[in-house]
C-alpha cells in the first residue's frame, strides 16, 4: 500500500519526505520549496522545460519546510498576497482539487464547507461575536490551504539573513520573476513560451461567479494573516536588496 501511495504522489510531481526527516539533494539540483496555492504547478511546468537546458529543479510536497533542506541547498519559493491565497485555497478545497486532481475532504473540511458556502461569508465573520465567529475561526483553520500561513514554511529559520534563497517568485508577477530566476542561472532563454496557458494544467481557476471579497472581508483577512502580510513585505524587500531594481517594484 505504501508503494502505491508513493507512486501516485510522485506521479503528481512530488517527493515524499517524512516531516521529521531532512531531504537529500544532488549537487546539480535546485530545491523548490512548495507553499500551497502559490503557482507551484506552473513553476513545475517551467521546470520541466528547463531540464532540456541542464537545469534540475526538484519539488517536494507541501510538508517540506526550509529547516528540512540541507544547509547548503540552493532553493527558491513562491509567494502570494494573503487575501488572494485565501480565496484560491478556499475554492480549491471546495472543489476537492478538481478538475486537475481529486482529493476528498477531511472530516473537518466537510464541516467547514457545510457552514460556509462561500469565501466571503467566512472571511466577513472571522471576528464576529458569538457562535458564528467561533465557527468561522474553526473553519478557516480546518481547510488545509487556508489553515497555514506562508511564513510557517520557515519556522526555526531566519532565512532572509542566514539562508537566503536564489530568488522569490511572486504569483502576481509570475513571468517576470521566473525570467529573473533564469537570468540568475545564466540561462539566456525567454521563459514566456514555457508558461502553460491551459487552465487545467496550470491548476488555475476563475472566481467571477463567486461573491467578491468585501472591504470587511479583506480587512479581516489582513488582520487574520498579519504575519503573512509582513512576510510578503519582507520578501519584496529582499528582492529589491538582493536582486536589484525590479520594474514592477519600482513602479509602486
Amino acid at each position: 500500500m505504501k508503494k502505491i501511495i508513493k507512486s501516485a504522489v510522485n506521479t503528481l510531481g512530488f517527493d515524499l519526505v517524512r516531516s521529521n526527516r531532512s531531504a537529500n539533494l544532488r549537487d546539480d539540483e535546485i530545491a523548490f520549496l512548495h507553499i500551497g496555492k502559490n503557482a507551484g504547478t506552473q513553476v513545475m511546468h517551467v521546470a520541466a522545460k528547463l531540464k532540456d537546458y541542464g537545469i534540475n529543479i526538484r519539488k517536494f510536497g507541501h510538508d517540506m519546510k526550509l529547516s528540512q533542506l540541507p544547509n547548503d541547498a540552493k532553493y527558491f519559493f513562491s509567494i502570494r498576497r494573503p487575501e488572494s491565497r485565501f480565496l484560491s485555497g478556499f475554492y480549491s478545497r471546495k472543489r476537492k482539487g478538481q478538475p486537475r486532481i481529486y482529493s476528498e475532504w477531511s472530516e473537518h473540511e466537510a464541516v467547514a464547507f457545510s457552514l460556509f458556502e462561500d469565501a466571503n461569508d467566512l472571511a466577513e465573520n472571522l471576528f464576529s461575536k458569538g457562535d458564528i465567529g467561533k465557527k468561522a475561526r474553526m473553519a478557516i483553520k480546518s481547510i488545509s490551504h487556508t489553515g497555514m500561513q506562508q511564513v510557517d514554511w520557515f519556522q526555526r529559520c531566519a532565512f532572509i539573513d542566514q539562508r537566503p534563497p536564489l530568488t522569490i517568485i511572486r504569483q502576481e508577477n509570475f513571468a517576470s520573476d521566473m525570467q529573473r530566476l533564469l537570468n540568475l542561472l545564466n540561462l539566456d532563454v525567454d521563459v514566456t513560451p514555457m508558461i502553460t496557458k491551459d487552465k487545467v494544467s496550470a491548476h488555475k481557476n476563475e472566481y467571477n461567479e463567486t461573491p467578491p471579497l468585501s472591504d470587511r472581508a479583506l480587512e479581516n483577512l489582513r488582520e487574520w494573516y498579519v504575519q503573512d502580510c509582513y512576510f510578503y513585505e519582507m520578501c519584496e524587500d529582499f528582492l529589491q536588496r538582493e536582486v536589484g531594481t525590479d520594474p514592477v517594484l519600482a513602479s509602486k
